[in-house]
């Protein structure tokens, strides 16, 4: 016995038909019939008078139509109390970052949270400063991966990992041979150079800050790629397009092809984590206490 001959049981028994009750369980009439047939030579007995002008319920189906009623409330019953208790011992940790590469940083303590904290489940999302705010706001986030700036005014706590500077990225080909041998680069160098910049909403402007000011003013003489993702930004450099330039959280570890240099100059930018004042949370503690890059 199983609980779809007791559904089809239970909706012919309402309907005394047999094409009807299909219908309602979006399956086919002779499907019903027989998962109806094989219910009643299991229970050695006959359920439904059956004419091809009427469908009515024997003696015995009548008793067992109050059995069968009991038997999937009780099933039902079982299924939402299971459902209670997992969804009141499981708990999640939303984490929001706004790249790709910001991920890469996460699997150490990940591991560590999967050990402390078993029950706990992060949900990983990755999207633009403006959608992190958002969330962030309206508590559908723990914690957020960014930068003092990209908070703007939220009330909330900012814990700061780094300062981190933006860096020039180019591949290892004989046109860039030029910059291999620095150990930083200067705006002057790169003035007549293309360059391969972020879509805006992935790095708001901070106020003073010279690389990003250079970037704005040189896009207004020369050719600028702009990237809708780092990894996007990352690709073109490697194919020989031009120079990117990315915070440091939007470069790999790995970075095999490519030469990786410092931009001289500029204010450091002020990157941790933000969290909700007074977290009580022992998983979300755990991992503002213990994310490091």
């Amino acid at each position: 016995m199983n609980t779809q001959q007791l559904e089809c049981f239970i909706h012919v028994a309402d309907k005394l038909n047999f094409t009807k009750a299909a219908e309602e369980l979006y399956l086919s009439t002779p499907t019903v019939t027989h998962h109806i047939k094989s219910l009643e030579e299991e229970l050695g007995a006959q359920l439904f008078y059956r004419t091809s002008k009427m469908v009515q319920l024997t003696e015995i189906g009548n008793i067992f139509y109050s059995d069968a009623n009991d038997i999937l409330s009780r099933i039902d019953l079982s299924h939402k109390k299971i459902s209670k208790t997992l969804s009141q011992t499981l708990s999640y940790l939303r984490i929001g970052c706004s790249s790709f590469i910001e991920l890469e940083s996460l699997e150490p303590v990940l591991t560590d949270i999967h050990k402390e904290f078993p029950d706990t489940y992060p949900l990983i999302l990755v999207k633009d400063y403006f959608k992190l705010r958002t969330m962030f706001e309206s508590n559908h986030l723990e914690a957020v991966l960014a930068t003092k700036e990209m908070l703007g005014d939220i009330d909330c706590t900012f814990k700061k990992i780094k300062d981190m500077k933006s860096y020039a990225v180019f591949p290892e080909k004989p046109e860039f041979s030029q910059f291999a041998d620095a150990e930083s680069l200067s705006f002057k160098d790169l003035e007549t150079e293309r360059l391969i910049t972020l879509n805006p909403k992935l790095i708001p402007f901070q106020p003073g800050n010279s690389a990003q000011t250079f970037l704005t003013l040189n896009s207004q003489t020369n050719l600028h790629i702009m990237c809708e993702s780092e990894q996007v930004s990352l690709l073109m450099a490697k194919s020989g397009y031009g120079i990117s330039i990315l915070p440091e959280f939007c470069i790999p570890k790995e970075h095999e092809g490519l030469c990786i240099r410092v931009i001289k100059d500029q204010i450091p930018i002020e990157y941790g984590i933000a969290y909700r004042k007074k977290q009580k949370e022992k998983y979300v503690k755990f991992f503002i206490d213990n994310f490091q890059l």
